[in-house]
């Protein structure tokens, strides 16, 4: 199979550079494609998405009043992110969810960021989501945001942006680990030929989290998830 006929759009490419030639991190994975026989690719695609509906990997679509549910989306050729461009993204989802600690945080008590109008108090006091029953409450160490599902987006200059902040309800995690046994199991190559970082330790992180909530004087935390 072939790159060499694709054609490079006018919106950032996560795969290629303007000329065509794929990106330092991609190309293991592009030499892989390459040598696929024809068709390879597609049943690979069908393989894929019928295993998701073998292991029950689907979501509601919950403005559907036939409320069916659906395969999750999945994309057989994945995204690589290098690792410089990850050590600026991850840390500077770390810098943005501590701001909206202490945002949250700042509401709830001297509402400071209202005071001094960088926020404006109409949008804050029409809000849904603002809990009167929370003024004045302070949470086990000061932590208001405990999991967040931050949705990213590349622009056409390059640049990552935030679509949302997902505080309520992160989920999609399960995809996430999903996707990635999917992928070992279609790109094996790629994986040996890549120190690509892990994401099974999801669940041992999630535990450790939500333990560290739990009274010091209780040594042995009993946590659930609720889904």
């Amino acid at each position: 199979m072939k790159l060499s006929a694709y054609k490079v759009g006018e919106f950032y490419d996560e795969m290629f550079e303007k000329d065509g030639v794929p990106r330092p991190a991609v190309r293991p994975l592009a030499a892989n494609i390459e040598a696929l026989s024809e068709g390879e690719l597609i049943r690979k695609q069908l393989a894929a998405d019928q295993a998701l509906i073998r292991m029950g990997i689907t979501f509601n679509v919950y403005n559907d009043n036939k409320g069916v549910e659906k395969t999750f989306p999945f994309d057989v050729i994945p995204r690589i992110v290098s690792a410089a461009d990850w050590h600026r993204i991850e840390a500077g989802l770390q810098q943005r969810i501590h701001a909206l600690n202490i945002f949250i945080n700042d509401l709830y008590h001297r509402q400071q960021i209202l005071k001094d109008n960088v926020v404006p108090r109409e949008v804050v006091e029409s809000s849904t989501g603002l809990r009167q029953q929370c003024v004045g409450l302070h949470p086990p160490k000061n932590i208001w945001i405990h999991i967040t599902g931050t949705d990213l987006v590349r622009g056409g200059d390059g640049e990552i942006y935030v679509l949302e902040d997902n505080l309520r309800c992160p989920s999609g995690v399960s995809y996430v680990l999903e996707n990635r046994v999917l992928m070992k199991n279609l790109f094996p190559q790629v994986f040996a030929s890549n120190r690509i970082l892990p994401v099974d330790s999801y669940p041992f992180r999630l535990r450790e989290a939500l333990e560290n909530l739990a009274p010091d004087a209780v040594e042995k935390p009993r946590c659930v998830v609720l889904t």
